[in-house]
């Protein structure tokens, strides 16, 4: 194990969180989902797997539960039964399972492109027959954290901090946005190298790649597609949040910027899932029309949509230069995409992933055992029709509770619960073009975790006012006294 210079910072910070209180380990755990390409320790006896900052901060905020019993119910209450986590719960540890169990009950009874790294950081591009492997134990690893991230969240909104939670999520929107003008600054500066200090993961890194002139955002991650899936997701989320009118003076800037970034980081994950997730904000307008409850914004963007955007390439049209070159990049991320050799890579995968779903009689190989190269075949091939199913009924209870909420029930975090639910729904999209495991990241656990905490967030008032609670820490009531902070 080797630990890191950002991690020895990182473990500082947590540390120093443990006395200063859970929302400086919720807030600093959410804003670094964003150092996707930073490790804060090495693992060189599990394949070069890196620990990142995010789940090195979740070690810290789990240890927190642990010591304040008082956080202990709220906690055990996101799971509860028939809840969204409940199901969550279920289907993570049925994975779990699957990776001990289903790797060595159909060894070698199928071919898969192994989901372990190897020591620089590369996967197999060699298709092997089915064992146990290291990532077995790492994906496992990574999608308890996802549940435990999620407790954390659902339990901290239940009990009324569900704003905190939202003010968190626009400032890592605001982070994003600013990785991405450092990441495109330093590139046209003659100084790409600027934020490697945060790429020090062990992944191949794609930082200095162009498209027909077009630079590739990558921001604080190592690719653009990662970029692209983060940066969507954070635009759903502020997005949703200026639609609904929700009280944040920068949502409407932050997300017509970080639009702009998404247009031009070339990826074509985002353009195609940013399109649904347009449809679907377009479909939320819709609805709101027809049930007479439109206000001005949804108007303006209804009426950007309708006609700015076709009035606007009508007008690029004109101009050669640069209709070429928006022509040239839709046709390298688009139009031309399935036959790239990157293209005809994942469609291998795909396929190989499908027929092992089949020759394992559906049950799947085992978490963490077959890479595809999208999130639904990833589960089949993985998890079986058993792990498909439960995440289908986890999303299908966590889309109904934002409806019931939304029905009118009194519930104050209506605008907080729609954009966590856009923002999880965007990063299911996004993995499903081109998502190579189960793992949604920390990022879809959060978002996750709001939507249920946030709903059910009138139910904990009921039985304890939301002005009385407060989260302690485990320091002593006298020194808590002199440093003179709220715990």
């Amino acid at each position: 194990m080797n630990i890191e210079p950002i991690g020895f910072i990182v473990a500082q910070f947590g540390l120093l969180s443990l006395f200063l209180g859970m929302r400086w380990l919720i807030g600093g755990m959410i804003v670094s989902t964003l150092l996707g390409a930073a490790a804060a320790i090495q693992l060189p006896a599990l394949g070069g797997a890196s620990i990142q900052p995010s789940h090195l901060l979740l070690v810290f905020a789990t240890l927190a539960i642990v010591l304040q019993p008082s956080l202990w119910q709220p906690f055990a209450a996101s799971f509860r039964y028939r809840s969204p986590g409940f199901w969550f719960a279920a289907y993570i540890l049925f994975s779990v399972l699957s990776a001990f169990f289903l790797p060595r009950i159909f060894q070698g009874a199928t071919l898969v492109y192994s989901s372990a790294r190897s020591a620089t950081g590369t996967m197999s591009a060699i298709a092997s027959p089915l064992a146990p492997g290291t990532a077995n134990l790492t994906q496992s690893v990574y999608l308890l954290g996802d549940l435990v991230c999620f407790g954390l969240v659902c339990s901290f909104a239940r009990l009324g901090h569900t704003r905190f939670v939202t003010r968190m999520l626009m400032a890592t929107t605001c982070a994003c946005l600013a990785f991405a003008v450092v990441d495109v600054s330093t590139f046209f500066m003659g100084m790409p190298d600027m934020l490697d200090f945060l790429r020090n993961a062990n992944y191949t890194m794609h930082t200095a790649e162009t498209i027909s002139g077009f630079k590739r955002i990558v921001g604080s991650y190592p690719e653009a597609s990662a970029y692209g899936t983060t940066a969507l997701a954070l635009f759903a989320f502020s997005a949703t949040l200026w639609l609904e009118e929700y009280a944040s003076p920068v949502a409407g800037p932050v997300t017509l910027l970080i639009g702009v970034t998404i247009v031009l980081c070339t990826s074509t994950t985002a353009y195609v899932a940013g399109a649904l997730v347009l449809a679907m904000l377009l479909f939320i307008a819709l609805k709101r029309l027809i049930g007479r409850r439109w206000n001005r914004r949804y108007s303006i963007f209804f009426a950007t949509l309708a006609f700015v955007v076709p009035c606007l390439c009508l007008g690029i049209m004109l101009l050669p230069h640069v209709w070429g070159a928006l022509y040239d990049l839709v046709s390298m991320t688009l139009l031309d995409k399935a036959d790239s050799q990157s293209g005809e890579e994942r469609t291998a995968w795909n396929a190989l992933a499908l027929i092992s779903f089949l020759e394992t009689d559906t049950f799947g190989a085992g978490l963490g055992t077959v890479r595809a190269s999208s999130f639904p075949v990833a589960l089949l091939s993985n998890v079986g029709i058993i792990g498909t199913l439960l995440f289908l009924i986890f999303l299908f209870q966590l889309i109904r509770v934002v409806q019931n909420a939304r029905a009118g029930h009194g519930l104050r975090n209506n605008e907080s619960a729609l954009a966590a639910l856009m923002a999880s729904l965007s990063l299911i999209a996004s993995a499903s073009i081109s998502g190579s495991s189960t793992d949604l990241s920390l990022l879809f656990s959060v978002t996750a975790g709001l939507v249920a905490g946030a709903t059910q967030t009138h139910k904990v008032a009921a039985a304890r006012p939301v002005a009385a609670v407060q989260i302690p820490t485990p320091l002593p009531a006298f020194l808590r006294s002199a440093r003179g902070l709220a715990p």
